[in-house]
């Protein structure tokens, strides 16, 4: 997916990059805040213009990834059945041209050219039990811990697991200077809290000599605990990110677009969460968008069969009389609720290039040198842009992080 090299922009640049992005999110909040799982209950489809409707009814998932998300097959030519309003084409070049590029300075990996699940660049002990997705970020993020900062730090100290963050572990790097020990803090995926926490302890510790960090989910902007936002994007009308918009940034773009390419079955299963939710407001309006433990094989149920299911898993009578009618009609608008979700995640990388610039700004306004990478395969990886951050000059040495070839 195209977009913009966060170490192309000046400071100058950055900022104006988040007055744009600011905007843009604004404008198409309503998007962005939705929840797939309501999109009967809310009419969601409803909420969009009528030339959207128009131009986005009856694409099948194939036709989504091409021409809505931008993702063809290889050698595939984008072919229009209609003229797009140009409000729609507006959106998407506009979340093409603002959102940091996720594109690596490779295509598939070559460490798993030889054997898809086994990275011939790792030794048995790291890839023993270990998923190619992590095996994959395990050595590259080990990569930047060896590029390093100039004066290379002492001891690694690194959270794979959000819930494995302890206080009682990093506030002791507060009060107590380690007589000149130099240390690095990594955070692998550090959603919720963690990320925010890593940037504090960076910013506060003069022991803590460098930072590299994947993930861009705050908790709430206001927690105690949580970093100030930069200066520049604190002054932003519309900035402040609620949680459910803030969630819509941990996306995985590309693997959607594969899916959407196969058209697989499996693509129903939004559709069938969504009629659920009427039945369950219909059963007990005060229960809203309730946790639903996932169902195996969804693809292979009628949707009156999911249905009863689904309201097993919250509590309520699975026999309830359900109007099988109005199920099946909501089953045959699949591909209005997989073009809705299409839109949502078409904007979500915005969101995420805003929180992640927002970090890369606090950091240089605290005279921090930092820079935003790259370095995971997307597909592979779908948070693969970390940043890196150092209390010295960064100078070349992060450069072939992007590429293989480091």
């Amino acid at each position: 997916m195209p977009g913009v090299s966060a170490r192309r922009l000046s400071h100058e640049e950055r900022r104006q990059l988040a007055v744009n992005l600011t905007r843009v999110v604004t404008l198409y909040r309503s998007i962005l805040d939705a929840y797939i799982i309501e999109f009967f209950t809310d009419n969601l489809w409803g909420t969009l213009p009528c030339s959207w409707q128009e131009a986005l009814d009856g694409l099948n998932p194939p036709q989504l990834a091409t021409l809505l998300l931008g993702m063809p097959r290889e050698g595939e030519v984008a072919r229009y059945r209609s003229v797009w309003p140009l409000t729609l084409l507006a959106l998407k070049s506009t979340a093409y041209a603002l959102a940091f590029t996720r594109t690596p300075g490779f295509q598939t990996p070559s460490e798993f050219l030889e054997n898809p699940s086994q990275s011939s660049r790792l030794t048995a002990p790291f890839r023993k039990h270990v998923r190619p997705k992590k095996q994959h970020e395990i050595r590259r993020l080990g990569e930047v811990v060896h590029t390093g900062p100039r004066h290379p730090p002492h001891h690694v100290v690194r959270w794979v697991d959000p819930t494995a963050l302890c206080e009682e572990l990093l506030l002791p790097l507060e009060t107590s200077p380690q007589s000149g020990a130099r240390l690095l803090l990594t955070g692998l995926h550090a959603c919720g809290d963690l990320s925010v926490a890593l940037l504090r302890h960076f910013s506060r510790c003069p022991e803590v000599v460098a930072l590299a960090s994947v993930g861009c989910c705050y908790m709430k902007l206001s927690d105690p605990g949580g970093y100030p936002l930069s200066q520049w994007v604190a002054g932003l009308p519309g900035c402040e990110l609620p949680y459910r918009l803030r969630e819509g940034a941990c996306h995985a773009l590309e693997e959607y677009a594969e899916r959407l390419q196969k058209a697989g079955p499996s693509l129903r299963t939004h559709c069938y969460r969504a009629a659920l939710e009427t039945v369950i407001r219909c059963a007990q309006p005060e229960l809203r968008r309730p946790g639903v433990q996932g169902i195996p094989r969804v693809h292979e149920l009628k949707i009156e069969e999911y249905v009863q299911r689904g309201l097993q898993r919250v509590g309520l009578d699975p026999h309830l009389p359900l109007n099988v009618a109005a199920l099946r009609a909501h089953q045959a608008q699949e591909n209005r609720v997989v073009a809705f979700f299409s839109l949502a995640l078409l904007l979500a990388p915005l969101v995420e290039t805003l929180i992640l610039l927002d970090r890369l700004l606090y950091l240089q306004e605290q005279g921090f040198h930092a820079e935003l990478l790259p370095i995971f395969s997307p597909e592979l990886s779908p948070r693969n842009l970390v940043l890196v951050a150092t209390k010295g000059p960064l100078g070349e040495a992060f450069s072939l992080l992007e590429t293989e070839d480091s």
